[in-house]
């Protein structure tokens, strides 16, 4: 089984992209702070490491693309026959360009040319932080791992993305009678293409409008869906994050209370998190995701880079 990663990059300090960016702005009758925010479009170079960290934690992925708007990063080693640039204007329709909403590529990446059946899709700023094998994302029935974590909507603030995910979820609910009030973990998800091509066809309408917005809004439907979708018609395999996962078994449950210490799969962490290393120590988690906001500043992306220069010291084969 060929298992390929999916990488949505962003260049947002290049000047022709916010150029394009501004431009769009200027067009638009009012602005959507949330949807437009500049973290999101962030460059710390954080694809680079996450590359080291796939060669050195999961080398055998098979193919890695990478899926931009006309750009490459400086670095890249083009001549690497295992990763592929895809551009925009390869997967998605003419008239949903550009695109600054992640949701709408997202619903394109099935469109890659070559994409293997079983896939992994990630952001630029999440790492492997441990050896991992194919059976960490996929069971052995072929079926995807789908990570998600305990969402209770009543206790926070419903934050754009979390209202579009609860949307996926009513969605599936009213298709299918199954109500998963769990929320994605925010890090390297597992796929099959074939279920992304089927919630594209039962949910044909709502997709195409996602598509079509060239910025997120909350009327946007979820690819969270698809993991809805493999969990309802029980061709993917939960587990829930938090200090244990189902997979744990109860001796290691035991071990951790009495060292106080306990294991995630994955952890998000904000980089305005003084100690990141620290936190990695704590929860040993075997996926991490370092989240930029609108909280951090310069000094902290600083960090970052310090920290994941020191983290992941090895160039890989995919730069220059």
């Amino acid at each position: 089984m060929n298992i390929d990663i999916v990488y949505l990059w962003v260049n947002g300090n290049d000047p022709v992209w916010r150029a394009k960016k501004e431009a769009f702005e200027r067009g638009m009758p009012h602005r959507s702070g949330e949807a437009l925010a500049e973290a999101r479009f962030m460059d710390n170079d954080e694809l680079k490491y996450s590359l080291r960290s796939v060669e050195r934690f999961a080398p055998w992925i098979h193919h890695i693309y990478i899926v931009t708007d006309g750009q490459v990063p400086a670095w890249l080693n083009l001549t690497n026959e295992r990763i592929s640039i895809v551009d925009h204007t390869e997967i998605m329709p003419r008239e949903a360009l550009p695109s600054f909403s992640s949701p709408a590529i997202e619903w394109c990446i099935d469109n890659i040319p070559g994409l293997s059946e079983h896939f992994l899709l990630a952001n630029d700023d999440t790492f492997i932080g441990r050896e991992v094998s194919p059976d960490f994302f996929f069971n052995p029935t072929g079926q995807p791992i789908v990570r998600l974590k305990k969402w209770a909507s009543s206790k926070r603030r419903i934050s754009l993305y979390l209202k579009t995910v609860e949307k996926a979820q009513l969605a599936i609910k009213k298709r299918f009678g199954k109500h998963i009030r769990h929320i994605p973990h925010h890090n390297i998800d597992a796929y099959r293409k074939s279920d992304f091509k089927a919630c594209k066809r039962i949910f044909e309408q709502e997709i195409n409008e996602t598509i079509h917005r060239h910025i997120r809004s909350e009327k946007d439907f979820q690819r969270a869906a698809v993991s809805y979708y493999t969990l309802a018609i029980g061709a993917g395999e939960l587990h829930l994050m938090g200090r244990y996962n189902r997979s744990t078994s109860l001796a290691d449950k035991l071990t951790s209370i009495l060292r106080n210490k306990f294991t995630y799969d994955s952890r998000r962490i904000a980089i305005t998190e003084p100690d990141i290393r620290a936190v990695l120590k704590k929860y040993s988690p075997t996926l991490y995701c370092l989240n930029d906001g609108e909280e951090a500043n310069d000094e902290c992306r600083e960090r970052v880079r310090r920290f994941l220069d020191d983290e992941f010291p090895q160039k890989s084969t995919f730069e220059l």
